[in-house]
Parts: structure tokens; C-alpha cells; sequence
């Protein structure tokens, strides 16, 4: 089977993620427009078409879509519908990655970082794989020149209302209009508070230990990525911007490392870039990890602190999709 064989079939087009993923797809040419399959769970018809490479794709029933072994199955949303889907195109024999947490909880899956853990995709034991949560990713990539030295992480993660999905970007900008109009905003009944100009201690619904699960999520996927033996705490905060993600680092170290060595580390990571005073908006609409404020903490000698930004959809979500996509599309 030729690589230009194989069809990439995506799920949820309306998902936050799915315009920056068509995107790179298109700019890496990763795969021709025959070769698209978009899906959604309205009735054929109902979708827009979209446009990829200058190419009209239409966007077909998820219900009654077939699958097959010589697919690479992207799900970018979840709900029952998504589920049987995923449980359908494995059947079929096809690759399937989960960008939305459909597997989580599920140890059987491989969670892949493109660049850190490329090689598990060999030693997969389902044709399962899934993409850590896009802050994960992000604080992973930072810490991963670090792993040896690392002893225990501590993340405080601002997350944007992107993460929350596409329809809470939606409600934010009607929020910010009737804010700017001198009107009371709608609050959205999920969240529970207003996201337009505020800044949220939890997003989510707290569990009996005080944590949200997107928390443990976060601490999960980290310790797969980085090893059991890293002890990682994290709380997530959501701050009142539409894209761009940045968090706070406090890591404690096995022994004393000098600021200088840790920077030349850090500098020689894979997609890292080191800057003075990173935001969110620095990174947003680029491919690198923002990396900056490294210092020396006044509680320990052998603790350092330092943040980290990303866009949280491109390059973490679409970015890395796009190049797992590429691999199993070349090598699998």
C-alpha cells in the first residue's frame, strides 16, 4: 500500500481545533485533497464543505461513514457518537489517533508526543494512540531536557477559554459584546461564570481531593511522558483570552545545577525558544515552546522556576496531529 493510497479521515469539524489542523495539513502537504475524508454527526448535506487546497471537501454523515484498514483516523471531539466511531474504525483495522480524551483512563492506549516518544508508535500495543492534553504537551517539550535532573514539577497552568472548546469561545465573544454595549452578559450554564474579563480558579467541577479532573489529566499525562519516578502536582487556571496558554514551572532538582548549564540545556531542546519575558500572545500562531524567566528559587537551592507559553490549538493540538499523521501515513 502507497503512501498516497491512504486516506486521513477527521472527526468534528466543528471542534476549536480543526481549522489551525486543516491549516498545517495543507501547508506540509501532508495529504492531497482526495485522499480527506471530513466527518461530522449532522445527516449528509447539513455541513458546510470545506476548503482544502483549493478544494471543495464535503463533510459526510459520521453515522454512515465506512471504515478501513488503510485509514488514519483524527478525532477531534468526543460524545457517544465519537465513541462508537472510534470503537468502529479500530475494528476496521484503521489508525486511530485521539485528540479529544475519548481513551482517557484507558492504559492500553499509547499517549505520543511526536517529538519526545516518537518510537512507541513501534511498540503500540493497540493501533491506538493519543495526543497528551495540549498543556501537557506544552510543559513536556520544556521539561523534557531536564528529565534527568528532575525530582519533583510543580505546574500552575493559565489555560485559555480555546481550551474549553469552540462553543465557550463563542460564548466569551457575546459576553465581551454585551459588556461593550453596557448590557448584562449571558452566563454559560456549563461553566457556571462569566469568562469575559475574568479569571477562573476552576473551569470544571471539583473532585472530593479538590482537584479538577483536567488536573489529573495534566499530572497524568506528564508522568507518562517524563517517567513515574517525577513526582508533578498542577492546578489550571483559566484566564479570560482566547488562545495562547502559559504556565509557571517550580521543579525541584536531585542536586544543584548551575542557571547557565540549565539554559544551554533548554536552548538545545527540540522546538524550544528561549526569550526574556514570553506571553501567550508571543506564541500564538507559531511552532515553538516559549521559554523564559529562568531563576534560581529563594525557597531552595535545589529548586528553580521558570514559565513556559504555547498556542495551544496550532501547535500543540493541529501541530503535533499533523506529524503523528505523517508518520503513520509514511511508516504505518
Amino acid at each position: 500500500m502507497t503512501e498516497a493510497s491512504r486516506e486521513l479521515v477527521i472527526v468534528g469539524v466543528d471542534s476549536a481545533a480543526f481549522a489551525p489542523l486543516l491549516e498545517i495539513l495543507e501547508e506540509r502537504k501532508t495529504v492531497q485533497p482526495a485522499q480527506l475524508r471530513l466527518l461530522e454527526e449532522e445527516e449528509e448535506g447539513m455541513a458546510d464543505p470545506q476548503v482544502f487546497a483549493n478544494r471543495s471537501i464535503p463533510v459526510q454523515s459520521l453515522e454512515k461513514f465506512t471504515f478501513a484498514p488503510e485509514q488514519v483516523v483524527v478525532l477531534l471531539r468526543g460524545g457517544e457518537a465519537v465513541q462508537a466511531a472510534l470503537a468502529a474504525a479500530e475494528a476496521a483495522g484503521a489508525w486511530v489517533l485521539d485528540g479529544a480524551d475519548n481513551t482517557r483512563g484507558d492504559e492500553s492506549v499509547t499517549l505520543l508526543h511526536p517529538l519526545l516518544n516518537p518510537q512507541d508508535i513501534d511498540s503500540a500495543e493497540r493501533k491506538l494512540l493519543a495526543l497528551p492534553t495540549p498543556g501537557a504537551a506544552m510543559v513536556a517539550e520544556a521539561l523534557f531536557p531536564l528529565r534527568g535532573q528532575l525530582q519533583a514539577v510543580e505546574v500552575l497552568l493559565n489555560q485559555p477559554v480555546s481550551a474549553l472548546g469552540k462553543a465557550a469561545v463563542d460564548s466569551m465573544a457575546a459576553q465581551t459584546a454585551r459588556l461593550f454595549s453596557g448590557q448584562e452578559p449571558e452566563v454559560d450554564p456549563e461553566i457556571g461564570q462569566r469568562l469575559a474579563f475574568n479569571q477562573l480558579s476552576a473551569s470544571e467541577p471539583l473532585l472530593s481531593s479538590g482537584h479538577s479532573l483536567g488536573e489529573l489529566a495534566l499530572v497524568h499525562d506528564l508522568r507518562r511522558l517524563l517517567g513515574d519516578r517525577v513526582a508533578v502536582d498542577a492546578s489550571i487556571n483559566t484566564a479570560s483570552v482566547f488562545h495562547g496558554q502559559l504556565a509557571n514551572l517550580r521543579i525541584v532538582l536531585k542536586e544543584e545545577v548551575a542557571l547557565d548549564k540549565l539554559g544551554a540545556l533548554l536552548r538545545n531542546g527540540a522546538r524550544l525558544q528561549l526569550m526574556e519575558r514570553p506571553s501567550a500572545q508571543d506564541a500564538v500562531g507559531g511552532e515553538a515552546t516559549l521559554i523564559g524567566r529562568l531563576r534560581q528559587s529563594l525557597l531552595s537551592k535545589h529548586q528553580v522556576n521558570f514559565c513556559t507559553a504555547s498556542d495551544n490549538l496550532r501547535k500543540d493540538v493541529a501541530m503535533n496531529c499533523a506529524q503523528i499523521v505523517h508518520l503513520l501515513l509514511k511508516n504505518h
